[in-house]
């Protein structure tokens, strides 16, 4: 059966996407094309480019990535993502979204204009950082006559562009709202403050979907990299328990 798979943003929560999608292979899903932002937008791109699950996996776990963001003097964010569109030529072998092995659609703001983008033709890269570039946090991504910033500000399930498509319309939410017991830092503030801010554009959009994932990852950070396992397992064992009824 084909799946049209659609994965929102959550930060290293998006780490249960790459679970998701190897439960969907393991149950003999067919993902004809993929719709994400942000967390979902990178797992997409990967995954699109001809990543298995294990292989992007072994690429959260290295964190060589790391090194590729760079903290800037703050004028219109913290950090730059400059390097990390070097970071993501030297790992995908697309360069446009023509070039990927599936389809493949970003959602991001022009916030210029406030208008939500979806994009699934042309340059590969500044799509999908502008899609991650979380507002005061990251520098947002000049592109054409856009300035891209991350696209959960008004779709953090991005259904639209895969609505009518052949397939099972499925979404997955990594996004839990939770209560937060400790606060160390500003990033956490800043982080914590957008993903509550988001959860108002879900809720409809879970609507349109046939089936809903929600992987339960309510006690983990979206920044809990070193988590990386317990998330990714916890996609996958939510994806067999939920979908496995559509297998067969």
């Amino acid at each position: 059966m084909k799946v049209n798979l659609v994965l929102s943003g959550g930060a290293a929560r998006g780490i249960a996407h790459i679970g998701v999608i190897k439960a969907l292979e393991e149950l003999g899903f067919e993902i004809s094309a993929v719709s994400g932002v942000s967390a979902g937008a990178l797992v997409g791109a990967f995954y699109c480019d001809g990543y298995t699950p294990e292989e992007m996996m072994r690429v959260v776990k290295e964190k060589s990535w790391l090194r590729f963001l760079r903290p800037t003097v703050p004028r219109l964010g913290l950090i730059s993502l400059r390097d990390a569109e070097k970071y993501l030529r030297s790992m995908l072998s697309a360069e446009r979204f023509e070039d990927l092995k599936r389809k493949l659609f970003v959602g991001a703001v022009d916030i210029k204009s406030g208008k939500t983008l979806f994009f699934d033709s042309g340059s590969l890269f500044p799509p999908i950082l502008g899609s991650c570039a979380l507002p005061g946090i990251f520098e947002p991504i000049k592109y054409g006559n856009y300035l891209l910033v991350d696209g959960g500000i008004t779709n953090n399930l991005p259904v639209e562009p895969l609505l009518g498509q052949e397939g099972l319309l499925v979404g997955v939410d990594v996004n839990p709202n939770t209560s937060m017991e400790k606060v160390g830092n500003i990033f956490q503030i800043l982080v914590r403050s957008f993903l509550l801010s988001v959860r108002s554009n879900v809720d409809k959009r879970k609507e349109l979907c046939h089936v809903v994932i929600e992987p339960s990852i309510y006690s983990y950070s979206p920044l809990s990299l070193l988590k990386a396992e317990e998330i990714y397992r916890l996609g996958y064992e939510k994806t067999m328990k939920v979908m496995s009824p559509y297998a067969q």
